[in-house]
Parts: C-alpha cells; sequence; structure tokens
C-alpha cells in the first residue's frame, strides 16, 4: 500500500473513513512503530525485497534510457533508469528451489513495463532487478496479472501490489477518498486469503504501507506506517506492537521463515531497530 502515515489512517478508521481496515485491526495485529526507509515509493520497494535502496533515490524507471544521475532523477523530462544487478529475495527463492510470484493488479501482459491506466511498473520492485527483468522467461512467468492469484494454491512467497486507485496512491492530491478506495480494496482481497486453504494451513499474510505521508512532519519525516500482521501463528484479537521496526526487519522475518540467508541491511544490527519482527508472534 502507499503513502499514508499510521496517524492519517488511524483517524480515517477512529471514524467511517476506514471501516475494512478498522475491522482487521480489532481482529489481527498491527504495529504502533513500523518505518519506512527512505522516500519516494521505489527505494523502500527495493529495500524490501533486496536489503538495500540500491542508491535509488527517486521513482525513476525500471529500464529507462540512460543511468540515473543527481542530475537526471527528479527530472519531468529524463527517462533514467534505477535497474539494478543485485541479489534479490527472488535469486534466493529459487536457489533454494521454492515458488514464487510478484502480482500486479491490472498489468495486461507478464512483466509489462508500461504504465497504463491504473497499472504502474514502479511499484513491482522485481521489474527492477536485471537479472528477473532481463530474463523474458523468467519475468514473465513469475510476474503476472493479479486475476492470476490462486489463494488455495500459492507459491511460497507472494508479492502483490494493488492498482494506483487500489494502494492508496490515487487521486493527487491524495484525500479522504484515497483512503476509502484502498479499505474498500483490502476488506475483499484480504478475506480471500484469510479463507485459504494456504493460509488455513500457516500462512502468513502482511499487509505495509510504502512510506509515510508527512503528515507530522516536513517532507523526508519518518513518521510511522501502518503495518497489519496476520497469520495463524501470530497474535491477535488487537495486538499493537510497540517494537521499533521497518522494511529490513520484514525482510528478515520472511527470510528466517523461508531459511534464507539474510540480505544487505536486514543482516545488519541497527541501533534502536528491531532485527526481525518476532514480538507480533507468541515466544512458544
Amino acid at each position: 500500500m502507499e503513502n499514508t502515515s499510521l496517524g492519517t489512517l488511524q483517524s480515517a478508521m477512529s471514524g467511517t473513513g476506514a471501516p475494512q481496515l478498522a475491522t482487521l485491526k480489532s481482529k489481527y495485529a498491527t504495529g504502533a512503530a513500523y518505518h519506512g526507509v527512505a522516500h519516494p515509493s521505489v527505494p523502500n520497494y527495493l529495500a524490501l525485497t533486496s536489503g538495500d535502496t540500491q542508491g535509488a533515490s527517486c521513482d525513476c524507471s525500471a529500464a529507462g534510457q540512460s543511468a540515473c544521475s543527481a542530475a537526471t532523477c527528479n527530472s519531468l523530462l529524463a527517462n533514467c533508469s534505477c535497474g539494478v544487478a543485485v541479489t534479490n529475495i527472488a535469486d534466493q527463492l529459487e536457489a533454494a528451489q521454492l515458488s514464487w510470484q510478484a502480482y500486479g493488479e491490472d498489468m495486461a501482459t507478464p512483466c509489462s513495463l508500461t504504465a497504463s491506466g491504473n497499472y504502474t511498473p514502479k511499484h513491482i520492485p522485481f521489474l527492477y532487478y536485471d537479472d528477473v527483468r532481463g530474463s523474458a522467461s523468467r519475468c514473465s512467468s513469475r510476474v503476472i496479472n493479479l486475476s492470476s492469484l490462486d489463494a488455495n494454491h500459492p507459491p511460497r512467497f507472494s508479492f502483490i501490489v494493488p492498482n494506483l486507485v487500489h494502494d492508496m496512491d490515487s487521486p493527487t492530491p491524495a484525500g479522504a477518498q484515497n483512503i476509502l478506495n484502498g479499505d474498500a480494496w483490502i476488506g475483499p482481497m484480504v478475506s480471500t486469503i484469510t479463507g485459504s486453504s494456504g493460509y488455513e494451513q500457516g500462512g502468513l499474510l502482511v499487509v505495509v504501507w510504502d512510506e509515510d505521508d508527512a503528515s507530522g512532519g516536513v517532507s523526508g519525516s519518518d513518521d510511522p506506517v501502518p503495518i497489519f500482521v496476520l497469520s495463524p501463528f501470530a497474535k491477535s484479537g488487537g495486538y499493537v506492537s510497540a517494537l521499533k521496526a521497518d522494511h529490513y526487519s520484514l525482510l528478515a522475518t520472511v527470510e528466517d521463515g523461508l531459511a534464507l540467508p539474510r540480505l544487505g541491511n536486514a543482516g545488519v544490527p541497527r541501533a534502536g531497530m528491531a532485527d526481525t519482527l518476532t514480538d507480533y508472534f507468541p515466544s512458544n
């Protein structure tokens, strides 16, 4: 999900602005101190899946005309790329012979690099990895339309990307309608997944936002962002974790759960920051 501070969502949930998410909050576990790691969106998606922002400092293209620089990265006239050749969780999964998919809502064709309608490639981090994007067969079989998701027979790892309306990104400027749009989508999607055999057999579903909306400060702020942790093995009943954590903590949690090595900052101790989301799960 996109561009929403925890405080903004809490205000909506306390009224009538996010009824589905308010229900999820009362039923499952959420966090009070979970953070993104950068601004804007793209570096957060790279951090979630490779353990580093990989030098991305703007919402650059996955495959632009030239490499991004400080001069071109934020230029509306530039078509620069911040695609990277780095090890990512997709590489780890395949090395361990574990299945994975990335699902983009409204993606017209598999592995699409072309924004169209409410679909955008910039929220699908696997399109930024040269070894995924650069292999037509690998990319087209792994990065596909959300309509292909079979919740009863999921891969071991799924990365679900809503369209620009359902992820709360659009319309611009953001307001109450953004949250209502995302809320209306998230309720049925979560119900589909939590009602599936894949989830009931021990699945983990994390609903997380990429970055804050600076409602608590100025641009470049680091306000907490919402996170919902759902699993038959997780704490529930409205549990709120005070654990300070971020996208690297989430990546480490997934890697540990799948017996994969920790990538980049997911494996580096950081002062005041939890290395994993263990607080969301009972100790025994």
